[in-house]
């Protein structure tokens, strides 16, 4: 009987944000110091509180789509996924995730009801959004995750765990897609966040996001999705990302406010830092006053300086620089870790002038080519998801692994192309002109591409 491959590693990533139509377009924007309020400044200073939110958290090309919004950003970064680890996308066993999923069509005149809102209001958002993207890209879905803002990793956790047990389509494949995507700019949202009093100030002047940041007053809703492609395998290739482990919790403390003391974040976070050096942790930090300051006191209360973590770990916030993607917000938050560890470098935080207690810094800073990181999320009803992974440096021919084993060249995963660990050595050490970093990618455009191959063929 032969063994179940029990390592997981990221073959494929797919990010579309208001920043960028892929991951690295989106990254070189967050490596630029760009940040999505900065749309605040082209807005007349008496615009309406909904326009303002829909000006600086939508994505353009997902407003005229046929389908919803949230079907069209899933299928973008899925397509960017797969192109990316050169595997077919049609039959792969996917995990959504997604807090709202698409409520689009349930937010328009329900006194004319089309025949998108019919089939919205039988198969339910999720349901909906499962069988879009079943019908436009051919995946196979699993299961449609909803935990608040933990929803993306937690589908995470389930992925990898049946892909480590051999259960399912998944365990049998050894590949599986996981999807966050969010698109929840509508009314009925935004003033719902705004009379809990977690949103950002809805006026041209005072609608910022400062995660981690002393003047902190809310978040900024943003549409946002992830994707990445997950390979179950006994060896891992150099350049690669290796999931070193994911922990998932929840406490019974309050529909929407989190117990005081985070038990449920703590015991995740303890399960993911203390057995390992983490060099940089992507914390939830949504940028609302009582949250960030408790949550990065967690992670310092673990992360005290020892032998084997001789310095503490940095931290960086994306949301500040993209916005909330409720949902999706874990797996964005995964997908940059791994863009971070290609490039070796953390974006930079203009946004933090102020920061609150722990030791921070805005400047962008560099990271070792086989650093670990850390990535949580924690939502409402006390959902609370996190993972912890490794780089793998494309520089040698033998990388060793977290059980005592290494990985060769020969070694790569069945399915996937030998030069993948080549392609992420390549992004780090040009990291200039973007977008030809990854010519598959959907930002690039086709024209360009097709004027490129004429020069080629004269």
């Amino acid at each position: 009987m032969s063994e179940i491959p029990s390592r997981v590693v990221i073959a494929g990533i797919g990010l579309i944000s208001p920043l960028g139509l892929c991951a690295w377009s989106t990254f070189d924007a967050l490596c630029r110091g760009k940040i999505l309020t900065d749309r605040c400044a082209g807005l007349p200073a008496c615009s309406d509180p909904i326009e303002v939110a829909r000006a600086v958290g939508c994505v353009g090309i997902a407003q005229y789509s046929r389908a919803d919004p949230t079907v069209e950003l899933a299928e973008r970064v899925a397509r960017e996924a797969a192109t990316e680890a050169a595997v077919e996308l049609r039959g792969i066993a996917t995990y959504l995730a997604s807090s709202k999923a698409a409520t689009t069509a349930l937010t328009s005149d329900p006194t004319r009801i089309s025949p998108r809102q019919a089939l919205v209001i039988a198969l339910g958002p999720h349901g909906y959004l499962a069988q879009q993207l079943c019908r436009r890209t051919g995946i196979q879905p699993v299961s449609s995750t909803a935990a608040a803002c933990a929803s993306g990793l937690v589908a995470l956790h389930q992925a990898v765990r049946d892909l480590r047990s051999g259960m399912g389509p998944a365990g049998t494949s050894k590949l599986a897609m996981v999807i966050g995507t969010e698109a929840a700019l509508q009314p009925l949202f935004l003033h719902s966040y705004r009379r809990l009093g977690v949103l950002a100030p809805l006026t041209v002047a005072d609608y910022r996001t400062l995660p981690l940041d002393q003047r902190r007053c809310g978040f900024v809703p943003s549409e946002l999705a992830a994707a990445v492609l997950l390979q179950c395998t006994n060896q891992v290739r150099p350049g690669q990302m290796e999931l070193l482990d994911t922990a998932v919790a929840c406490e019974a403390y309050d529909i929407v406010r989190p117990k005081p003391t985070m038990d449920a974040l703590r015991h995740v976070a303890k399960r993911l830092l203390s057995p390992h050096s983490v060099a940089l942790i992507h914390p939830h930090a949504p940028g609302t006053l009582e949250h960030d300051p408790v949550e990065l006191e967690v992670y310092r209360s673990i992360t005290q300086p020892a032998p084997l973590a001789p310095a503490r770990p940095d931290y960086y916030a994306v949301k500040g620089a993209l916005g909330h993607g409720l949902g999706a917000a874990g797996l964005v938050s995964l997908v940059v870790a791994c863009l971070c560890a290609r490039t070796a470098q953390r974006p930079p935080m203009p946004w933090l002038h102020k920061p609150i207690d722990v030791p921070l810094q805005s400047q962008a800073c560099c990271l070792s080519s086989h650093s670990t990181q850390a990535v949580f999320a924690a939502g409402f009803g006390g959902h609370v998801a996190g993972a912890v992974m490794m780089h793998r440096p494309a520089g040698g021919r033998t990388t060793p692994g977290v059980h005592g084993d290494t990985a060769t060249d020969a070694d790569a995963p069945e399915g996937l192309p030998a030069d993948i660990g080549e392609q992420a050595a390549d992004r780090k050490k040009k990291p200039v002109n973007w977008s030809k970093v990854n010519p598959s990618n959907s930002c690039v455009d086709s024209r360009t591409r097709s004027l490129n191959s004429k020069k080629a063929k004269q």
